[in-house]
């Protein structure tokens, strides 16, 4: 799976009112920074779950490689919880590798 390798970082967008939370990387070939995902405004949904939202999504890479690290483990370990780890893992990287 190919996806933007450098650190995604949450952004505050302050003076923003349509988006105010951004997802970002920083420093890529010159770059100051380049925006991933943009977070808008929802009524319905409050701000607070907003910006949880946008942390969820800036943490996905780091969750993606430890889900993979867990999987590995697994696999190595036929132990009495590899089989269910195997299962759910296998799972949550198919749905994060579907289009």
């Amino acid at each position: 799976m190919s996806y933007t390798k450098e650190k995604w970082k949450l952004s505050l967008n302050h003076n923003w009112k349509t988006h105010p939370f951004s997802i970002i990387v920083q420093g890529k070939y010159g770059v100051h920074s380049t925006t991933i995902a943009n977070i808008p405004t929802r009524m319905t949904i409050p701000p607070q779950e907003q910006k949880a939202n946008a942390q969820l999504i800036a943490a996905a890479p780091a969750m993606y490689e430890a889900l993979q690290t867990i999987l590995n483990m697994a696999l190595m370990d036929k132990g009495h919880w590899a089989k269910t780890i195997e299962t759910e893992a296998l799972a949550a990287l198919a749905k994060a590798q579907s289009s």
